[in-house]
Parts: C-alpha cells; structure tokens; sequence
C-alpha cells in the first residue's frame, strides 16, 4: 500500500465498492409470499370493529414489539414521521401550544409540530453526545409548552431521568423520537418506552427496516386509543370509542401488510444486528487513538449501538481542516464526512424562509449542537454486513490520512 495520500495521488487503502446493507432474508420472503397468496395486501377498515386495528400482519408486528420492548401498547404505522405526528395529537398538541425540540436531529421532529399548528421551540444539545441538553431545555419551556420531542441521536439515549422530571414538574408530555437507537438501553430500559410515547424508524436507511414504516409504543391505554384513531380516520370511529365530545379527527398512516410482514422478521434480527454494529464500533475505538480525533462519547449507565459513528475532530489540534481531512479519507475508500447535522432552526420553515447557512451551521444561542456541528467527522460505515477487517481498513485510512496530514495541509496551503 502507498503511505502518499490517495488525494494527492497514492495507492488508496481500499478500492473496494462496498456492498449495499441488507438483512433481508428467506424468512421475510416467505411471509411477503404468504400475504401476496391471501391477496390481502391490507385490512384496515375505517369503522369500529377488530378490522379498525388492521390486518393480521400488523397485529402480530405490534405484538412482537410490546414483547421485545416490554411495552402493553404499539401502534404500527407508515413511518417514524407518521408516529411523531400521532404522538404529538394524541397528547393533545394544537394551535397556540409550543414543543420543544433539540436543534439536532431529522427535520421530521419540528416539521410534525407545525403540521399542528403549534410552534416549535428549539433548545441547545450538549456537544460531545448531539443530546438535547436538560438545562437549555427547561430554559425553553414556558406557560405554553404542552411537549417536548427527545431525539436518542446517532444510536445512543439522551438523559431521560432528567427530561422526565422536568417533564413531571412543568406539566409537559415527553415524545422519544428513537428511530436511530433502537435497542439501545437508558439505566437498563429500552430507548423509546421511557416517555409518555416512543417513536421507532422501521425505514430503509436504518438497522431494520420494512421500506419505510414506523411504530409508536405508549404505557397509557389513553394515548394507545389516540393514536389508533389518528392513525385510521378517527373522526369516523370517535362516537365508538367515547370521544365524540373532543371532535377528534385522523388521517391515513396504515401500514401494509406486506412492510409489516417484512419488518415482524426484521425485529427478530434486531438485538444480533446491533450486537454486530457494537463490536465493530468498539474494534474502531480501540485501532483510533490519535491527537485531536476523539471516539463518540459514552453517557454513563447507558448502551450505544452505533447508527452513527461520531467523532470529535479538533481542527486546530490536527492542523487540518474538517472537511480536507474527511475528503482525504473517502479517496483512501471509506465514506466519511464533516460536520454532521443541522440546525433545525436555521430550515426555511422555521428561519423566515432563507436558504440554510452553509455547512457548518452555528448559533450563538445553540453554542453546544453549533460546536458539535463544527467539531465533527462521522460515518454511516459500520453495518454488520461488513467484516471485523473492513473496519480495520477503515481504521488504516483514518491513521494514514492522520500520519500525513502536514502534506495534506501544505496542499491546501
């Protein structure tokens, strides 16, 4: 292998064109057959009866998932936005409320709240782990706040403990939008079935996927009816269900029977999945121990699962900046980027309607997700398809790129 750098004309550590993530299987293939023979490609219908819940399916998928998260209700349904706009109705979000979000995270999060006709608020992130910070937080709520959205980003749960006190004291209900850490533990309860409702991705960018689906899970049998009723045209079944007085109306977010067949097995891969994601994250961490290049901070009393692999990059320590460093990385083979994320604050429905800032995005009010923006390297690299010696790989092109950054800087000179 050539020690010159690939951007500057060097062998490249890998040339290898990496295969496409996918844990589809025999076993939802034959459960994708099984729905096409019945014909019953959905069975929903928009009346009060069993069929209001859906087909077969999609009831054996939330039953599988109240088992595997330990939860009494889930509600399946066409994508993580989809459960987020749910949760927030059904908590009784509406014109002239606020709900705070963290600044970091999927638009999906601000863009449900005004769907609503609410306003979002946005608050700071604590800058190593991308978390929405408690204390920015409760400097946010207000006499108006009727929620707040806790994004678990990057694979890891925010502090849930303090969010929910908080949340007890000021009156607030708690969504968890956890469609990146799916798996992951917060003092040993699962990410998404700590707040008042959980929303989990089953999209296909994430570790199980259906295409795009989603599941909301909830303790409280009240907010289960409400998302139920939200999900399949509520206004049609609230005489039924004793809510006639409240005008509740829905939309259509069903799922169909063939996304729910296919993610019921992709569920039942999930703790393996994520047991293969960890192992390879911690080889990274242990093969990466360089000046100004910090591996993703573990919270205490908490599991990662790695859906992002992020790092601290410290430019002025290296002597290189962000985005030289990680363009010189995807020459050596591997997709690694600068500056993950956003904020949410500076899209054109919420900034006045400007083009977003150019990458990467500060705010003096956000200086915590503005510096872990700025202070940022990150991969989507890490799946279990790929071997312990892919990841080495990987690890050789980020040492190499590190070894020779001097020549990588006078380059750029």
């Amino acid at each position: 292998m050539s020690e010159q750098l690939a951007l500057l004309g060097g062998e490249p550590v890998s040339r290898e064109s990496w295969p496409f993530y996918n844990t589809i299987g025999p076993e939802e293939k034959a459960e994708v057959m099984d729905v096409l023979d019945s014909g019953v490609l959905s069975d929903y219908h928009a009346t009060p009866g069993p069929r209001f819940l859906g087909g077969p399916k999609v009831r054996l998928l939330e039953e599988r998932w109240n088992e595997a998260f330990d939860v009494p209700h889930s509600v399946a349904m066409n994508s993580a936005t989809s459960c987020l706009h749910a949760a927030l109705h059904a908590c009784g979000v509406g014109p002239g409320d606020e709900v705070v979000a963290p600044q970091l995270g999927m638009s999906a999060a601000a863009a449900v709240v005004a769907a609503l006709g609410a306003r979002p608020v946005f608050a700071d992130c604590r800058p190593r782990t991308m978390l929405l910070d408690p204390a920015d937080l409760a400097r946010r709520c207000g006499p108006k706040t009727k929620a707040c959205i806790v994004v678990h980003l990057a694979g890891q749960p925010a502090p849930m403990d303090e969010i929910m006190a908080l949340a007890a004291e000021r009156g607030f209900k708690v969504v968890e939008d956890n469609a990146q850490a799916p798996g992951a533990l917060y003092r040993g309860r699962p990410a998404g079935t700590i707040g008042h409702v959980g929303c989990f991705s089953l999209n296909c960018h994430k570790i199980i996927q259906c295409g795009e689906g989603g599941v909301a899970c909830t303790h409280d049998p009240d907010l289960a009816l409400r998302l139920r009723l939200f999900r399949n045209h509520g206004e049609k079944c609230a005489t039924a269900y004793g809510l006639a007085a409240e005008a509740p109306y829905g939309l259509n977010l069903r799922l169909t029977e063939l996304s729910a067949a296919v993610a019921v097995h992709q569920l039942g891969r999930l703790k393996d999945l994520n047991a293969r994601t960890v192992l390879m994250a911690e080889r990274l961490t242990a093969a990466l121990d360089l000046p100004g290049i910090r591996p993703p901070e573990r919270t205490p009393d908490t599991t990662h699962v790695y859906y992002i692999y992020h790092w601290e990059y410290l430019a002025e320590a290296v002597g290189v900046p962000a985005e030289l460093f990680a363009r010189a990385v995807r020459a050596e083979g591997f997709p690694v980027h600068a500056h993950y994320g956003y904020l949410l604050s500076d899209l054109p429905p919420f900034n006045g309607g400007r083009a977003p800032a150019p990458a990467p995005q500060s705010h003096p009010d956000y200086p915590g997700a503005s510096q872990a923006i700025r202070d940022s390297l990150w991969t989507m690299f890490l799946r279990p398809h790929l071997s312990l010696e892919d990841v080495d790989l990987l690890a050789e092109a980020v040492r190499k790129v590190h070894r020779h950054r001097e020549a990588l800087r006078r380059s750029a000179a």
